[in-house]
C-alpha cells in the first residue's frame, strides 16, 4: 500500500470511528450499503461498521458461561434497516417470492445462480448477494413467526443452501454476506448464526466448511472491535460437539494454521474450556 493511500486508510478508519462512538445508530442502520462498498481486503473496517449497535444497546458479554442466546428479549426484535434492500433484486424478486411462498418453482432454484452474476461477466455480484441474503432471512423470520416450522425444511434455507453451489470466489462472498448479519442481539443476528451453524453442520463439502471457518476466523484475528453476533457464533461452533470441529484436518493442516486456531480459541472461551475441547477434538 503506497504512503498516500495508507494515510488516506487511516483517515477514513478514525472517521468511522468517531461514528462508531457518536453514531452507532447511522452505521447500524446502513450497515449493508458501507459493507457493498467496503473492499473484502479491509476486513478491520468491516468489522467496526458490522460492531455498531444502536445507542443505549449494551449487548451482554458474549463469553458468558453458558448464556442462552434464545432467551434473551433483544432476539425477538428486527433490527433497524435503513439501506435500500429491494433494489439489486428487482429484475427477479417476483420469481423469489413464487418460490419462497411454496418452495415449488424448482427451475427458480436452479438458475438463481446465473441471476446473481454482473451482467454480461461469470463475476458474482457481491450487493445482488447481500440483498439476497437479507431479503430471505426476513421472509424466514416472518414465517417462522406464523409456524414452528424446523430450521432446515423451508425454501428458504434450500436459497441459502444454494448459493453454497458456486465456486470459491463465489461461495467466499455468499458466506460473508451471511457473516455481515452476524452482528448486535436481534432476529437477524441469531437467525442467520443459525443459518451460519447449519450450513457448517450439514454440508457434505468439507471446502464448505473450511470457507465458513475461513470467514469467521478472518474476520476474529485481527484487534477489536468485534461484532458481537460473530463472537458468539464461533464460540459455538468450537465449542458445541455436535459440529466436531477440531476434527476436521483443516483446523490441523500446519502448526502454524493450528496456532492460529488455538490462539483465537483461548480468546473466545473462559480458561480451561478451550484446552479441554482442543484435547477432545484431538483425541476422538
Amino acid at each position: 500500500m503506497v504512503p498516500s493511500v495508507k494515510k488516506l486508510y487511516e483517515g477514513t478508519l478514525r472517521v468511522f470511528l468517531v461514528l462508531l462512538h457518536d453514531f452507532p445508530s447511522f452505521l447500524a442502520g446502513y450497515h449493508l450499503s458501507f459493507c457493498n462498498v467496503i473492499p473484502y481486503t479491509c476486513i478491520q473496517f468491516r468489522n467496526l461498521v458490522l460492531s455498531a449497535s444502536p445507542k443505549g444497546m449494551l449487548p451482554p458479554d458474549p463469553f458468558t458461561p453458558n448464556l442462552k442466546i434464545d432467551l434473551l428479549p433483544e432476539i425477538s426484535q428486527s433490527p433497524v434497516v435503513l439501506s435500500n434492500i429491494l433494489g439489486p433484486i428487482e429484475s427477479f424478486r417476483g420469481h423469489l417470492d413464487a418460490f419462497l411462498k411454496d418452495g415449488q418453482s424448482r427451475n427458480f432454484l436452479s438458475g438463481l445462480p446465473m441471476l446473481l452474476l454482473k451482467e454480461g461477466t461469470t463475476e458474482v455480484d457481491a450487493p445482488k448477494v447481500s440483498s439476497l441474503v437479507m431479503y430471505v432471512g426476513i421472509h424466514a423470520l416472518a414465517r417462522q413467526q406464523n409456524s414452528q416450522i424446523s430450521l432446515s425444511r423451508t425454501p428458504e434455507m434450500e436459497v441459502l443452501q444454494k448459493l453454497m453451489d458456486f465456486d470459491d470466489k463465489g461461495r467466499y462472498i455468499c458466506l460473508n454476506a451471511i457473516a455481515n448479519q452476524l452482528r448486535y442481539p436481534s432476529s437477524h443476528t441469531h437467525y442467520f448464526s443459525c443459518v451460519m451453524l447449519y450450513l457448517f453442520s450439514e454440508s457434505k463439502d468439507v471446502a464448505v466448511k473450511e470457507q465458513a471457518t475461513r470467514v469467521l476466523l478472518e474476520r476474529l484475528i485481527l484487534h477489536r472491535p468485534h461484532p458481537w453476533g460473530l463472537l458468539v457464533t464461533f464460540i459455538e461452533l468450537i465449542k458445541n460437539q455436535r459440529y466436531g470441529f477440531w476434527n476436521y484436518p483443516f483446523t490441523r493442516c500446519a502448526t502454524e494454521i493450528e496456532k492460529v486456531f488455538e490462539s483465537v480459541a483461548r480468546s473466545c472461551m473462559p480458561p480451561g474450556s478451550q484446552q479441554a475441547t482442543v484435547s477432545a477434538g484431538g483425541d476422538e
